[in-house]
C-alpha cells in the first residue's frame, strides 16, 4: 500500500504534466498565419461629414464665423450631411440668411453660425473649400481567411491638404493595375500609376493611424504565412513584397535596419531596400508601396509605411503586431 506521501508526489506529477500540457496547446493556439498580400488595389473613401481644408480671407463669411482649416462640419441647420453637395445646396437656397452649423473640432463638439453672400454670379456662398471623399492606390498587407478582413497601408489615410485622418463613413477597395512607376530621387517622391476597375474586393470599415482595414468579398491568392512575434524580428536581411507592374506582386530585397518595436506607431523599423532591380525601377519605396509585406525568415513581420524624401531608398515600416492589435 502507498504511503500518503508517495501519494502526494504521484498527484503533484500528475498536476505538472497536466499543467505543461494546457501551456503547450496555449502555445500553439496563439501562432497565427494569414494569407499574404503585396496586391495593388484602389480605394475610395468617404467622410463622416465634410471636411474643410480652406477658409478664404479677406473677411468671407467662413472667416467671419470663426471657422478653421480641419473643422468637420456634420450638421448644417440640424440635418446630417455627408456630401458637399448637401452643404452647398442649404448654402445656395439660404437667401443670405443664417445657418448653423454643427462641427467636430479637436474631438469636441461646437456650433457655429455663418451667414452666406452673394458672389459676382449672384450665387450665395460661404467663403470656403470643402471635401467629402478621396481616392489612390495602396498595397493590401494580409488578408485574414477566418473572419473575411484585411489590412493594408500601415498608416491612415489623411487629407492631402490638411492632413488630417479623414474620418471614415463607408469606403471600398477594388482591383487595380499598375500601369507604371515614376520612379523616385532625392527631394522627389515618385509613385506608383496605374488603373482601377470596377471590380469591388472589399469594403473599407476603419481608417485609423495604423491602416485601412475592413472585409473582403473575394481573392484568388492562397499564399498562407505566418505571422511573426515581436522578439523573432531581427535587424538584417528581409523583403518587401510589392507590385511595380502589373498586378502580380514580387519579392524584393531589402535590410532591416534600425528597431523600434516599442513605440505604438508607424515607424516600428527601417528598412533600406538593397535590390538592384527595385533601384533601378522606382529609385526604392514610393507612394503606392504603403502596405507591402515585410518578410523575414518566411513569416510576416510587418509592412512599409513611409518613405524618407531625401532618400527614397529608405523608409519605414510598422510591426504586423501592432497592425493586427489597431483592428
Amino acid at each position: 500500500m502507498q504511503s500518503p506521501k508517495i501519494k502526494r508526489i504521484v498527484a503533484i506529477i500528475i498536476v505538472l504534466v497536466l499543467t505543461l500540457g494546457l501551456f503547450t496547446v496555449q502555445a500553439e493556439e496563439t501562432s497565427k498565419q494569414v494569407i499574404l498580400g503585396g496586391t495593388p488595389f484602389g480605394l475610395k473613401i468617404f467622410t463622416n461629414g465634410v471636411i474643410v481644408i480652406e477658409v478664404n480671407s479677406g473677411n468671407s463669411p467662413a472667416q467671419k464665423a470663426g471657422i478653421k482649416i480641419n473643422d468637420l462640419i456634420t450638421k448644417a441647420n440640424n440635418q446630417t450631411i455627408t456630401s458637399n453637395e448637401e452643404l452647398k445646396s442649404i448654402i445656395e437656397k439660404s437667401d443670405g440668411k443664417e445657418i448653423s452649423l454643427t462641427i467636430t473640432r479637436n474631438s469636441h463638439e461646437i456650433v457655429k453660425n455663418i451667414v452666406p453672400v452673394k458672389d459676382s454670379n449672384g450665387n450665395y456662398i460661404a467663403g470656403m473649400w470643402i471635401r467629402d471623399s478621396t481616392a489612390g492606390i495602396g498595397t493590401v498587407t494580409y488578408f485574414d481567411p477566418q473572419d473575411n478582413t484585411f489590412g493594408a497601408l500601415g498608416h491612415g489615410i489623411c487629407d492631402k491638404d490638411t492632413n488630417m485622418l479623414m474620418p471614415l463613413r463607408d469606403g471600398e477597395i477594388v482591383s487595380a493595375t499598375i500601369s507604371n512607376c515614376t520612379k523616385g530621387s532625392d527631394g522627389v517622391i515618385g509613385g506608383l500609376n496605374g488603373y482601377l476597375s470596377t471590380d469591388k474586393i472589399g469594403d473599407i470599415t476603419v481608417n485609423n493611424g495604423y491602416g485601412i482595414y475592413g472585409t473582403y468579398n473575394y481573392t484568388n491568392n492562397t499564399h498562407y504565412i505566418e505571422v511573426a512575434n515581436e522578439d523573432e524580428i531581427s535587424l538584417g536581411k528581409a523583403t518587401i513584397l510589392s507590385t511595380i507592374e502589373g498586378d502580380n506582386p514580387k519579392e524584393y530585397q531589402v535590410e532591416i535596419t534600425k528597431l523600434n518595436l516599442t513605440e505604438n506607431n508607424g515607424q516600428n523599423m527601417t528598412l533600406k531596400v538593397t535590390d538592384e532591380e527595385l533601384l533601378e525601377k522606382s529609385g526604392g519605396i514610393v507612394q503606392g508601396m504603403s502596405g507591402s509585406p515585410v518578410i523575414q525568415n518566411g513569416k510576416l513581420v510587418g509592412a512599409v509605411t513611409h518613405v524618407f524624401i531625401n532618400s527614397p531608398e529608405k523608409g519605414y515600416g510598422i510591426s504586423i503586431s501592432n497592425m493586427l492589435s489597431a483592428l
